[in-house]
């Protein structure tokens, strides 16, 4: 599905004469960059204007550089009443215009008001995040390039890492390649945690020099606008025998999860399957989902396998599998990417079964 027929579908979906989004730095919206396919670098600051049959307008601010992009009208704006005067321009004749509510704040939603008077706003989001669900032949290309784009940083870490790094300068090699490789923008920050830093799920970089003991990793690529969400686990130096043992249940868990996924099961029932194998095996509960959508956002549409979501998987969906243990031990988390088929699940990215060593 081309991006023209990713706006052509939207509307068979919807009652709307038009769809408005907006982002920004105070308000982002990624279905910009779903509907027009533009780089998540070129969009900090734009409207788009979607219409049955017509080419889409995008309205860009004049600090932005120039682009041209077929079957998209550009227009750069640089005053805030310019940009009014054409919004209320296109509009015109419209009575029911789309928007994707979730993302508008109160004053935000004030200031549309000013400028689409008494047309009908339409909540668009539901039907925006069934589309970018299901994803076609052309969004699973580009996921599986930007999954191999991680995969080839992951297997380059041992060679990478140095005596004496700190997890920030470790940070910087790994964000250097994922941007070399893909398209220079990442879908959120690296993630390099050593020790007992690994044991928190959103670790930050710091000073610290990574020493003995075991060493996670969270990172992703983007490729052609979508992207990847991998993590992976290492142990300097010799690995006891509790962290093999650990790493093998975690992946064991992984490899559950995995096995359920196919059309038709509901994603909170993979979560609960999963949860209950680890609880069993290291008394430890996960404290965060079983893994997300993935598409041109990290945390993209479907959900997720989160307990109580009782959606239930289509082909073609797009998730990461991530089950973790945290302890004072530190943390293990393997995280892998997956598209749904019609019998089961094709693996997009594969961890390593055993606790790999960095000498």
């Amino acid at each position: 599905m081309t991006v023209s027929e990713k706006r052509k579908r939207l509307f068979q979906e919807l009652n709307a004469d038009a769809v408005l989004l907006k982002t920004s730095d105070r308000m982002p919206d990624s279905a910009v960059r779903y509907f027009t396919g533009l780089q998540k670098h070129f969009l900090s600051s734009n409207v788009l204007v979607l219409k049955p049959g017509k080419r889409p307008l995008l309205l860009k601010s004049v600090l932005e550089p120039k682009i041209s992009v077929n079957g998209l009208q550009v227009k750069r704006i640089d005053k805030g009443k310019q940009f009014k005067t054409v919004v209320k321009k296109e509009l015109r004749g419209v009575k029911r215009l789309g928007i994707n509510r979730p993302l508008y704040t109160s004053l935000a939603l004030r200031e549309l008001r000013k400028i689409t008077g008494k047309k009908k706003l339409v909540d668009v989001s539901k039907q925006i995040a069934s589309l970018r669900a299901i994803k076609s032949e052309g969004e699973l290309n580009c996921l599986a390039k930007s999954c191999k784009i991680a995969e080839k940083v992951a297997a380059a870490i041992p060679g990478l890492f140095k005596k004496g790094m700190t997890e920030k300068q470790l940070g910087l090699e790994i964000e250097i390649m994922l941007r070399e490789k893909g398209d220079n923008v990442l879908p959120f920050p690296v993630i390099v945690a050593s020790g007992r830093n690994s044991a928190y799920p959103h670790s930050v970089l710091t000073d610290k020099r990574i020493s003995k003991g075991l060493l996670l990793f969270d990172f992703g690529a983007y490729s052609k606008n979508y992207c990847s969400d991998i993590s992976r686990v290492f142990c300097v130096g010799k690995p006891s025998k509790r962290q093999r043992q650990l790493y093998a249940t975690v992946f064991a868990a992984k490899q559950l999860g995995q096995a359920m996924i196919r059309p038709g099961v509901s994603q909170g029932k993979i979560f609960d399957e999963a949860n209950a194998f680890l609880k069993k095996k290291t008394g430890k509960k996960l404290i965060h989902g079983l893994g997300h959508g993935l598409g041109v956002d990290a945390h993209d549409f479907p959900e997720g396998f989160l307990h109580g979501n009782r959606e239930k998987l289509q082909k073609n969906m797009v998730l990461t599998v991530e089950p973790g243990v945290y302890g004072k031990f530190g943390g293990i988390r393997i995280e892998d990417d997956v598209v749904v088929t019609a019998k089961g699940c094709r693996p997009l990215t594969k961890a390593p079964a055993e606790l790999t060593q960095i000498r």
